[in-house]
């Protein structure tokens, strides 16, 4: 080791004391800058006070030395992909340095115009100093854009805001959860894009996207619990009166004897006493005397104790196991179950009670976790044949490590794993009810299915995920078997009856935007249209045109119908295909009448019916159902002719 370091001491023996090194640092400029960049750019974790450079020299030479023993083949490298180094960032966080970086620029253009009115001697007028626009048209540039960051500038990350996906109630879920690792797509490397022992529980080992993005895109667990992050003062004082002792009060000599303490990758001490300390520390986690998310890791090995309290650690719950027997009953069950209100007695109860516990990614490591019950009442009773008689957490349920789409499968353990990964994918897809109120939202694209239905076969998260009371999809009846040789490979024959009667029928709603033009040239209002401007040939034929019961805006009031332009038994006037029996349209240009279905132009008859059985067409126009007209003895329309008709719909 000491050969490796030769070099470094041989070029740096002629700088002795600090001054001499001050100098060093700051030969592009003066001692004091070199001293500043020490203080707050040099581990900035550790401290940028006054009194921080013991702690910084310390923790210089323990990374020092892990890259010695990592080049020396004494310790294996630190796994980038391990989800215990890495953190994920949430709106929070992300907005929060958003507007930091907004409102710094906001300040240097303030000190900027005061330097300036003070050189110029001018007044200075906070009106013209604080620009409001800097924070607001910034939040809303990377909020309408995706780009993260300011505009035209270096560092932007692409894609950071995307609008949700409302096609159906499990592509909203699935959308929410959603992880996007900051990995270039055409990169060859696979170790980003395989699945870690780390995510077990923690991301879904089905959904991800096909092609460039397979493995880099990733989509959370169902009890997957992202840190917040708390302050890390109380653990810091506790760690202070249970013994932790000091760079300043102990010799070098000491470190190697005692574990050395860390406090979110600061180190703060050595104990003597490590186990004692991390007993201390669960049980005080487990009575919520210390925040829940707080991560206590032990390296034995290593004689080290990390401490995390920061946010972005993936974490999900675990039942605690003690003597290997669950410390939760059935009784704590039946009174879940039975409590009236969902404020007592829920969750939160089972955690400050001690039965769960919230277990990251690096502290998982440190325990044993058995899969089932089973397991338990095999290591207590049989513990020779057992897998593991040293338990101390059980998992609330194996099911639970993977996603929403993929909790949806039935029986995912037995079909083929891509075949999990495609209907993960696919099941967002699917078409059904995406909210329960959609008819009073305003969204610009909606996709509702004419008659969803419960799925047949159910699992244990669905109802959890409300998929049985917003479903996608419908039971379809299907043969699988040759028929007239057009069902080859993945296509399908449908049954045209079934279709009539509304098979897969769905519903579009869409959001039209009018905005009024004010030009030099063209001047808009939106307001109540004249009749003798809207009477067009449709209108003079069947009596239309009038726009009376609108308002002066344009729009129809919100009030309750008091008068109609025409009862239901009124005469209204439609003009048939004599051939196929559909109803014509209106031709504007050249004032005449053609069917949709034949094309035809001459046989057109006009027909008299009841007023509400226009509005019935109308209804079954909407449902994509073309009603029939079946006419008998009727002159043309040229002759004002008609008889009775009868109605045939199919």
């Amino acid at each position: 080791m000491m050969e490796l370091l030769r070099p470094s001491l041989e070029e740096a023996f002629v700088i002795q004391n600090q001054l001499v090194a001050l100098d060093y640092i700051g030969t592009r400029g003066a001692p004091w800058y070199a001293r500043d960049i020490l203080q707050k750019e040099l581990l900035p974790h550790v401290g940028v006070g006054e009194f921080c450079e013991t702690k910084k020299a310390y923790y210089f030479g323990y990374i020092i030395h892990r890259l010695l023993l990592c080049a020396l083949g004494r310790r294996p490298e630190d796994d980038r992909d391990h989800y215990g180094n890495k953190r994920l960032d949430l709106a929070g966080p992300l907005l929060g340095g958003l507007f930091r970086m907004l409102f710094r620029k906001l300040t240097r253009d303030v000190r900027s115009y005061v330097q300036k009115c003070v050189d110029n001697g001018k007044e200075v007028n906070l009106q013209f100093a604080i620009k409001a626009k800097t924070i607001t048209s910034g939040l809303k540039y990377s909020l309408a854009t995706g780009n993260w960051g300011q505009a035209n500038a270096a560092g932007t990350r692409a894609g950071v805001s995307q609008v949700l996906n409302r096609l159906t109630y499990a592509s909203t879920l699935s959308h929410l959860r959603r992880l996007n690792s900051p990995i270039g797509r055409e990169g060859k490397l696979g170790e980003p894009r395989q699945l870690h022992n780390s995510q077990w529980g923690m991301m879904c080992p089905a959904e991800t996207p096909e092609g460039q993005a397979c493995g880099l895109v990733k989509n959370l667990a169902l009890m997957v619990y992202i840190t917040v992050g708390s302050a890390a003062y109380p653990i810091l004082e506790f760690l202070e009166e249970w013994g932790t002792e000091n760079f300043e009060e102990i010799s070098p000599s000491v470190i190697p004897k005692a574990t050395k303490i860390f406090v979110n990758g600061m180190w703060v001490g050595v104990h003597r006493d490590p186990d004692m300390l991390v007993k201390t520390l669960r049980r005080l986690r487990r009575r919520v005397d210390v925040n829940t998310e707080v991560s206590v890791v032990r390296d034995i090995r290593l004689k080290e104790l990390r401490i995390y309290t920061d946010y972005g650690r993936c974490s999900r719950p675990l039942f605690i196991v003690d003597n290997q027997r669950l410390l939760i009953k059935k009784k704590d069950i039946y009174a879940l179950q039975e409590r009236e209100s969902a404020e007592e007695d829920g969750w939160h109860h089972l955690v400050a009670k001690g039965f769960i516990e919230y277990i990251d990614t690096q502290e998982e490591e440190t325990t044993m976790i058995s899969m089932t019950i089973n397991d338990l009442v095999q290591a207590r009773l049989r513990p020779d044949e057992a897998y593991s008689d040293t338990y101390t957490h059980c998992e609330i349920h194996p099911s639970l490590i993977l996603g929403v789409c993929a909790s949806i499968i039935p029986f995912p353990d037995h079909n083929q794993s891509p075949r999990n990964t495609y209907q993960s994918a696919m099941g967002k897809q699917a078409m059904g009810i995406y909210v329960t109120n959609y008819q009073f939202r305003m969204d610009t694209l909606a996709y509702v299915l004419y008659y969803p239905q419960k799925p047949l076969v159910t699992t244990r998260a669905m109802e959890h995920l409300h998929f049985r009371q917003l479903p996608a999809g419908i039971n379809a009846i299907v043969a699988i078997s040759c028929y007239s040789g057009y069902n080859q490979e993945d296509s399908v024959i449908m049954n045209q009856s079934s279709i009539d009667r509304g098979f897969f029928r769905s519903l579009f709603f869409g959001l039209t935007e009018m905005r009024r033009k004010m030009g030099a040239l063209v001047k808009e209002h939106f307001g109540r249209p004249d009749r003798a401007v809207t009477m067009c040939f449709w209108c003079r034929v069947c009596g239309h045109g009038s726009y009376e019961k609108l308002d002066d805006d344009g729009l129809a009031p919100p009030v309750r119908i008091k008068f109609r332009l025409f009862d239901q038994s009124d005469a209204y006037r439609v003009h048939v295909c004599e051939s196929c029996g559909l109803i014509a349209i209106a031709n504007l240009k050249k004032n005449s009448f053609e069917c949709r279905g034949c094309k035809n132009k001459t046989d057109i008859v006009q027909v008299h019916i009841p007023y509400a059985c226009k509005l019935l067409f109308q209804e079954l126009m909407s449902m994509a159902i073309a009603p029939r007209m079946l006419t008998k003895d009727l002159k043309s329309a040229k002759g004002r002719k008609s008889g009775a008709s009868s109605l045939v719909f199919s």
